[in-house]
């Protein structure tokens, strides 16, 4: 079942930028930060309260988070939905006519995104166990 948002995605110029910022209005805590080079990006989470971001920094020319900056600039990427039961909820998704575009695993997590044409327009990641 899905149980909550995990965290939102955001495409960033600069991660340490960004918590500059964020730390002006409110105040983050850098929970983990890591180098995703096959996906062309540095990601970094943050918390302020009891929510979350994960700050997505261009990393080289190729991949995902390079391809959305050239094309759009710093912005909202996706929504992370915690799940308890992944395999049910990918079922539950394909059932309801959404495309699955990737599931991989990280860390012992594992993840699957949604193409957002078949998802009302919005990029969901689904993350669990």
């Amino acid at each position: 079942m899905i149980t909550g948002i995990n965290h939102i995605g955001l495409v960033v110029k600069s991660i340490d930028e960004t918590i500059s910022f964020l730390n002006k209005i409110m105040d983050v805590e850098e929970l983990v930060r890591q180098e995703l080079k096959p996906m062309g990006q540095i990601s970094c989470e943050v918390q302020f309260g009891d929510s979350r971001y994960e700050l997505m920094e261009p990393y080289g020319d190729k991949g995902v988070v390079p391809d959305f900056f050239s094309r759009t600039g710093s912005g909202f990427h996706h929504i992370s939905l915690k799940s308890d039961n992944f395999d049910e909820d990918i079922k539950k998704f394909r059932d309801a006519g959404v495309k699955i575009i990737s599931i991989s695993e990280l860390n012992g997590t594992r993840y699957a995104f949604t193409h957002p044409k078949t998802s009302g327009g919005i990029l969901y990641e689904i993350a669990g166990k």
